[in-house]
């Protein structure tokens, strides 16, 4: 942390919820054995952002299957930013993938329920069960719903591929997004993932392994954004990131690292938040290529 305080690079989402403070920086680790480490601002709350959406995919593949949602929503990079309406107007497919706004815009249409407040319920209890620790909505944070979310949903209804009310659907959306977590709680989260579906701490299989390879294989795809590729060549790990300056990378078998930091570069991830994890991954050998080829030690050596 001391090595990249003085890291002023990015700029602070524009929407950026009140009270976000540019200079921030929390990491937190959390393994699969259920201990938890954190370092920084580990203590400040900020909004999931498009962190919420792995979690939210994995309820719907949960209630519907792999297969269903795939067919869906798709898994494929678009090759577009996060929020263009152009990946569903010029590609030869309307599909896009639940890591991006339409994709995941839609994926809340997807959760069982039999009331609107039964499926955001839904949505919130899943993070909250992989978090061990209640989490909910930070009413302050609530904001009036900008023309591309509303845009991006009636595209993705338009190719029948959103089922239900529009405007429903894009509120829980960005419901999901104002979900408060800390990097602790956030890699509680992530934990669960690296442990294929079952909690640390409580030992409560949350996910079916299934569902979990494919949420990681989509983070892969398009976790971070357009710079996911680089990514996944530099630093080798499943990870999602998310404009309140939250990065998550999951490290199956292993733990999750959690960094949160404002300001971000130009494709929407943390500045200091991406450098403090390649930085971590590479100290402790954490690319998934290099651990398939180094025989794995015995214990933790780590830590």
């Amino acid at each position: 942390v001391n090595s990249l305080a003085n890291n002023k690079e990015g700029k602070v989402y524009s929407a950026a919820v009140p009270g976000t403070e540019p200079d921030h920086l929390g990491l937190a680790v959390a393994l699969v054995d259920g201990r938890i480490f954190s370092v920084g601002e580990a203590d400040v709350r900020f909004p999931l952002m498009s962190v919420s959406k792995p979690f939210t995919y994995a309820l719907a593949l949960e209630q519907h299957g792999i297969d269903y949602m795939i067919d869906r929503i798709g898994v494929s990079a678009t090759g577009f930013p996060y929020n263009a309406v152009a990946a569903g107007a010029v590609r030869r497919t309307s599909e896009q993938n639940p890591l991006v706004n339409a994709g995941a815009i839609a994926t809340h249409g997807y959760i069982k329920g039999a009331t609107p407040a039964e499926k955001i319920s839904a949505v919130i209890g899943l993070y909250s069960r992989m978090a061990n620790q209640p989490l909910s909505i930070e009413e302050s944070w609530r904001v009036t719903p900008r023309a591309l979310t509303y845009t991006l949903a009636y595209q993705m209804k338009a190719f029948e591929r959103l089922e239900g009310d529009v405007e429903d659907i894009a509120g829980r959306y960005l419901e999901s997004n104002i979900v408060a977590v800390t990097v602790e709680e956030l890699a509680k989260m992530g934990a669960t993932l690296a442990a294929g579906g079952i909690q640390p701490q409580t030992g409560e299989r949350v996910l079916k392994s299934e569902t979990v390879r494919t949420v990681l294989s989509v983070m892969v795809i398009a976790g971070m954004y357009e710079s996911s590729g680089l990514w996944w060549t530099s630093v080798g790990l499943p990870a999602k990131s998310g404009v309140s300056g939250a990065i998550l990378a999951v490290v199956p078998g292993w733990g999750s690292i959690v960094a949160y930091s404002p300001r971000l570069d130009d494709a929407g991830n943390s500045v200091r938040g991406a450098l403090a994890i390649r930085e971590l991954a590479e100290r402790w050998n954490l690319h998934s290529i290099d651990r398939l080829m180094i025989p794995k030690p015995q214990g933790n050596r780590h830590f």
